[in-house]
């Protein structure tokens, strides 16, 4: 190599493409030193790279160290193989023994032990006059305790009047390994380890003392699961769904009128029955059994089987329900069988002190548009039933059909045992006409009689305003039964009013009363979506009927340390009725505890300790789900279990402050129940121009030059910039050699725009510089 070259190659950055076991890292600025050492220093552009930046910020802390060009000798960093440097193509490859980019089938477990505390809280309330007050509250804890997870549910909650009642669900340990999962303590027995646990008759699963262990995907790297079968429900007004689940509320969410889809994206995996309420004035309008079917994708077909089985105790520890199976020894299990890639068997079991349970069920997926579902149950003591489901998405729609039917043994108030047959049937049909016409119809048949709901929305602008039509139009019992029908429809119009963050809409109606007379009803609400004050998001809501007039109002909170809702109505028949929906998040880890509004709940978190120079600072923490805003003090992010992630810390605005963020980046690992932490600097900087000289008095090339809110290398001829806190004024210098010095820099030396000429620096001159 000429000798004017090599003063401009070796102990000076440069710019190279990484590339990781044939897979493409990054660009990167390098140094190669003279003695064929190669380090790296920071990544430039990493468009072209497919893998995590968690793998980037590995190999920036593994080669931050200088390391040998060629094969690795003894003391082989990261598993590396051999390093090389291609000068045609400034191509710098790294080679490993573990293939470290290629396709993992599971999640590995963290380096480093995950501790923590999650403690997720719930309250829901509501009253009003006329009406008993209903309450719950749910606390749910996840701990990590290593690779063991310890979790807990408690909840205490009251409804129709009946006294407060109050439970512990689950109290138990668990353990996530590479396809298998093993739990002991008290639980629910629940479908984890199968994809489609087949429906046994007699109520909802009790809760045991006792141990499971079975199959599961938890560590597997997979994709999202979807819903398949969508839940239907129709309101007549602007009213609340609520979703119990073994009559326990697990999810609650605002309805307008007409047919429409529930939201099941929130409601846990698998196949299970909840009942839908319907809530208007607070009254109960309707009452439906429905089942949520979110079957995770078959991971891997050559795993044929997937099984769980349990054993212990049926109790009711710390709980103030009765219960006649209280106490009794409880046996089980579930299998699913892969018999072909589009059939799926299932079978299960329970023993239930002398009661046995069976069920059966048959999945069939003809294609990605139809898919059809069957059960078979048995029980030896309350009766048998069957249930099927049916999918067909085709272009333009999409047709759903469920049938269930079942035959309950029950005792009547002589002792006489009489048995009840109850089923349920509908078909529902969501069709696009045209591109801005959808027309939703659904058919019910129940022991009540036949129900039938049509829907048609249409999307029209209007000037420079869109407007969005809908008819809704419905016939079909009330709960107590075929004699008395509520028919109706109701025409609705929606639309923006001077912008994007307040909208409006008015209604027109007619339906069918509880007495059965008619009633007629005109409405109009507006909503507004606030950037400051107590609320995020308001809306008020004004109801003329047969009864008189109504008012409702209903507003959302979003406070650091809680998030949820607060709604009030005056009814047209001059009852009053409020309620309110609270949420937040205590979570402890690694020596801090942050009580969050943030209930998003993905397994795992990080607190992050913001300190900044400006205390009005807000920084934004991007990440694979979304972003979320950060203040000065504790932030909790919620980051998801098992998989590698990073965070990416930027300034909200585009245009930035004249403040550093460091680091930008955070890297995070954790098992369920982890809570990580990690400290953020925001800092007032300024950029500082300078040449690093040895006692000689010669430029030092490849020398580091290191402060609190950058880092830098010398060129060739000895200049570096960097940007440096301008609240610590110094900087790190280490040679190539390895001599190392602290030097700091007099603010008051020449500045122009920001910018402070340091000067020649060197580690042989005094530690604390003065003017010149």
């Amino acid at each position: 190599m000429p000798e004017g070259f090599r003063e401009h190659f070796f102990d000076t950055p440069l710019s190279a493409r990484v590339q990781l076991d044939n897979q493409v890292l990054g660009d990167a600025m390098i140094m190669i030193s003279t003695d064929n050492k190669v380090r790296l220093l920071s990544f430039t552009d990493v468009h072209d790279s497919t893998l995590p930046e968690t793998v980037r910020q590995r190999w920036l802390k593994v080669l931050d160290t200088p390391t040998a060009l060629g094969q690795c000798g003894q003391e082989c960093p990261a598993d590396v193989v051999a390093i090389a440097y291609q000068l045609d193509s400034a191509q710098l490859s790294l080679l490993t023994s573990q293939g470290e980019t290629k396709e993992h089938q599971w999640h590995a477990l963290p380096e480093q032990q995950s501790l923590g505390v999650i403690l997720a809280n719930q309250f829901h309330l509501s009253d009003g006059s006329e009406q008993d007050p209903a309450m719950g509250w749910s606390l749910d804890l996840e701990a990590g305790l290593g690779e063991w997870t310890l979790l807990g549910r408690g909840q205490v909650d009251r409804s129709d009047g009946s006294q407060l009642n109050h439970r512990l669900t689950a109290s138990y340990g668990e353990r996530e390994l590479e396809g298998h999962f093993l739990r002991a303590g008290l639980f629910t027995p629940d479908s984890q380890g199968v994809l489609r646990r087949p429906y046994t008759v007699g109520g909802r699963a009790q809760t045991m003392a006792g141990m499971m262990l079975g199959t599961s995907d938890v560590r597997r790297v997979q994709g999202p699961v979807t819903s398949l079968y969508p839940v239907y429900v129709t309101a007549n007004r602007d009213s609340v769904a609520e979703v119990y689940r073994d009559g326990v509320l697990i999810s609650s969410q605002p309805l307008s009128a007409g047919l429409q889809t529930l939201d099941t994206s929130l409601l846990p995996g698998g196949i299970y029955d909840v009942e839908v309420r319907v809530v208007e004035n607070g009254n109960i309008i309707s009452k439906n059994q429905e089942t949520v079917h979110k079957p995770g994708a078959w991971a891997d077909p050559a795993q044929r089987l997937r099984y769980n089985l349990f054993a212990g105790r049926e109790s009711q520890w710390l709980s103030n329900l009765a219960d006649s199976q209280q106490d009794e020894w409880s046996l089980g299990g579930s299998i699913n069988y892969l018999l072909d890639s589009r059939w799926i068997g299932g079978a299960a079991a329970q023993q239930i002190g002398s009661e046995y349970q069976l069920g059966l069920s048959l999945d069939w997926e003809a294609n990605r548009d139809i898919k059809l579902f069957g059960n078979l149950y048995h029980s030896s003591e309350t009766g048998q039933g069957f249930s099927t489901q049916a999918l067909w998405r085709y272009d333009g729609g999409s047709l759903t059909a469920n049938h269930s039917q079942q035959w309950r043994d029950q005792n009547d108030l002589h002792g006489t045992d009489t048995r009840v047959a109850e089923r349920s049937s509908s078909v529902s049909l969501n069709q696009r006409v045209m591109d801005n016409h959808n027309v939703t119809a659904r058919v019910s048949s129940g022991n009540n009689g036949m129900g039938y709901d049509l829907g048609w929305h249409v999307r029209q602008p209007l000037g420079e305003t869109q407007i969005n039509w809908q008819l809704s139009m419905f016939d079909r019992p009330y709960e107590e039964g075929a004699e008395r029908r509520n028919r109706g429809g109701m025409l609705t119009a929606s639309f923006t009013l001077g912008g994007t963050k307040r909208h409006g809409s008015l209604s027109i109606g007619s339906h069918t009363d509880s007495r059965g007379e008619r009633s007629h009803s005109l409405s109009g609400t507006v909503s507004q979506h606030w950037e400051s004050g107590p609320f995020t998001e308001s809306s008020a809501t004004l109801t003329v009927d047969n009864q008189g007039v109504g008012l409702g109002s209903w507003n959302r909170f979003d406070h650091p340390q809680a998030t949820g809702s607060v709604w009030g109505q005056s009814s047209s028949d001059g009852l009053l009725s409020g309620g309110l929906n609270l949420s937040s998040t205590l979570v402890a880890g690694d020596g801090a505890v942050v009580l969050s509004g943030n209930n998003t709940n993905r397994g795992a978190g990080v607190i992050v300790e913001v300190i900044s120079d400006d205390p009005k600072a807000e920084l934004i923490a991007q990440h694979p789900r979304g972003s979320i805003k950060l203040k000065p003090g504790n932030n909790f992010i919620p980051v998801e279990a098992w998989k590698e992630g990073t965070l990416e810390l930027d300034f909200p605005e585009a245009d930035a402050p004249a403040l550093s963020i460091s680091p930008r980046q955070l890297n995070y690992h954790l098992t369920r129940g982890g809570v990580a932490r990690q400290q953020v600097r925001v800092m007032e900087t300024v950029t500082v121009m300078g040449r690093v000289v040895g006692q000689d008095g010669l430029p030092v090339a490849g020398a580091r030059v290191v402060n609190h809110a950058g880092r830098s290398v010398t060129e060739h001829d000895g200049i570096f910039t960097l940007e440096m806190h301008l609240h610590t004024p110094q900087v790190e210098i280490e040679h190539p050699d390895g001599e190392r010095c602290d030097i700091s820099l007099p603010m008051s030396r020449e500045r122009r725009e920001q910018v402070l000429f340091a000067g020649a620096l060197s580690c042989s001159a005094p530690r604390s510089l003065t003017e010149s």
